[in-house]
């Protein structure tokens, strides 16, 4: 596994022990090594959104790009999930890569509105808690794909509700078994509540850029991410379809923690409550091997 970033950038699980044999399979041995990571997507055939652009995040949200930013083309999604070894979910709908190479992960969950309801009552560390007891079930999981053992290793950042912006965020500390959980990596996940459902988004960056790339993000989606007309938070109307979970859930995994409630969660907790939020890891060896940097970090 990998346990840095691309530069200040994270993927899942990018095959370091192969990274090199990735791209000699589709190019000639003289062929130059990709410069940057934009262009080790494109080496691969994924096809990227450059700014100016105003993407689409489904039907229900939009994300106009700021000058350097790209996007992962939606018929490119699944060769791009694949390609870095993430476990796409079927409510993915964007990827947007910043020009210092951190990156929001898009995925929409049509539930229902989420009231807001319990945002005094969120317990960290309850929440951390029953995270941290469904580690070993995802593990067997990860095994199965021949993925490295990853740990929750406590809170970047508690879960915190902006009543202003109708937004969730936290961020948690992940290891992983490919140095025995030596190094740490942070996950920022942000929830933006819609009418009909909510808009997953998770940060993957470095340790060191973390707080310079979670305040850019922030900025990001409040000047550039909406909610089309008709699917802002402030639209709700009396009969609207509303989720059976609050916000404490959506720190667990959303949909997934619903369907713990009532009784699914040992064959859907995989892609729902767990797989979003933990499986997200640094691919910076992985880069180091393409780029030739640090070749031995």
């Amino acid at each position: 596994m990998l346990a840095r970033l691309l530069g200040r950038t994270g993927l899942l699980l990018a095959l370091a022990c192969t990274a090199t044999g990735l791209f000699a399979q589709e190019a000639p041995a003289q062929q130059a090594k990709p410069e940057s990571f934009i262009e080790a997507l494109q080496a691969k055939g994924i096809k990227l959104i450059a700014s100016p652009a105003t993407v689409k995040l489904g039907d229900v949200a939009e994300m106009k790009l700021p000058d350097g930013f790209h996007a992962i083309d939606p018929g490119s999604l699944k060769k791009f999930y694949e390609f870095t070894q993430n476990s796409m979910s079927g409510q993915a709908v964007g990827v947007v890569i910043a020009p210092s190479e951190w990156m929001l992960f898009f995925d929409y969950d049509d539930s229902g509105y989420v009231k807001d309801d319990e945002k005094n009552s969120l317990d960290a560390g309850k929440l951390m808690k029953s995270m941290s007891e469904n580690q070993e079930a995802s593990n067997k999981e990860r095994a199965k794909r021949g993925w490295d053992e990853m740990k929750l290793a406590g809170w970047a950042a508690e879960p915190h509700y902006d009543t202003k912006t109708n937004n969730l965020k936290w961020a948690i500390k992940l290891t992983s078994s490919s140095d025995n959980h030596q190094s740490q990596w942070i996950n920022e996940s942000i929830r933006l509540l819609g009418r009909g459902g909510v808009m997953e988004v998770t940060l993957v960056t470095g340790n060191d850029t973390f707080i310079a790339d979670s305040a850019a993000a922030d900025n990001l989606l409040s000047q550039r991410f909406g909610y089309v007309a008709g699917h802002r938070y402030a639209e709700y109307k009396e009969g609207d379809k509303v989720a059976q979970y609050g916000l404490a859930a959506l720190v667990l995994g959303g949909a997934g923690a619903a369907a713990l409630k009532f009784g699914f969660f040992q064959k859907f907790w995989k892609a729902l409550v767990f797989g979003g939020a933990a499986l997200i890891a640094g691919i910076g060896k992985l880069w180091n091997k393409i780029t030739g940097r640090n070749p031995t970090s």
